[in-house]
């Protein structure tokens, strides 16, 4: 009878931690704030989708209430310009962090609404007008300039970071969310962020 028990003891702690190890550890909330994960691609038409109709809502109920820290990982494999804004978006992370979010929006904005999405069009004419329009000071825009274009910079690194990062987690396709390391259904719905940011 007590082997039976221990047996059933046994399966019961198996099954809750399988049911806890589905939250990737490496996605985990730390720090006291919930943390959501976005894999993306400033070339990705869906992630647009996700940056328009969700980051509005993620941001000012969640984000600016320092409830949330959110963090996107570049994947940066829809074009070899794919790398070059991985780059630049990290310069801007890496040198003016509280304007990142500004920049993120400001690259999905001018993202080409048709077919042209597929062709080259980051480059670094449009970076620099970008990263001109930030509110910050004029070395910032300057040292967020040089960083990205030069080679081996911090922000080359932090992009091909992103990239080996998205490759360990076998990410083949953007956009992918996970808010507290569990990964979302449908990243284009705003209730399923907010089921597991209110739970």
């Amino acid at each position: 009878m007590k082997k039976l028990a221990l047996l059933v003891c046994i399966g019961i702690i198996a099954a809750v931690l399988q049911g806890c190890s589905q939250k990737d550890p490496d996605l985990n909330s730390k720090n006291g704030k919930i943390r959501v994960v976005e894999f993306a691609d400033y070339k990705c038409p869906y992630c647009k989708k996700v940056e328009d109709n969700i980051m509005p809502k993620l941001e000012k109920d969640y984000i600016d209430k320092g409830k949330v820290d959110y963090q996107m990982v570049n994947v940066a494999f829809l074009g070899k310009d794919s790398i070059i804004g991985s780059r630049a978006g990290h310069a801007v992370k890496n040198i003016a962090p509280k304007q990142y979010l500004d920049f993120q929006k400001k690259i999905f904005a001018v993202q080409p609404d048709t077919e042209d999405h597929k062709k080259p069009w980051i480059n670094e004419k449009l970076l620099d007008k970008l990263i001109d329009g930030l509110k910050i000071s004029n070395k910032q825009k300057a040292d967020i300039k040089k960083d990205y274009k030069t080679k081996n910079s911090k922000s080359w690194k932090d992009a091909e970071k992103d990239k080996a990062f998205a490759k360990k987690k076998n990410i083949d396709t953007v956009p992918v969310v996970f808010v507290d390391g569990t990964k979302l259904d449908d990243p284009y719905h705003f209730k399923e962020y907010k089921d597991l940011l209110e739970k």
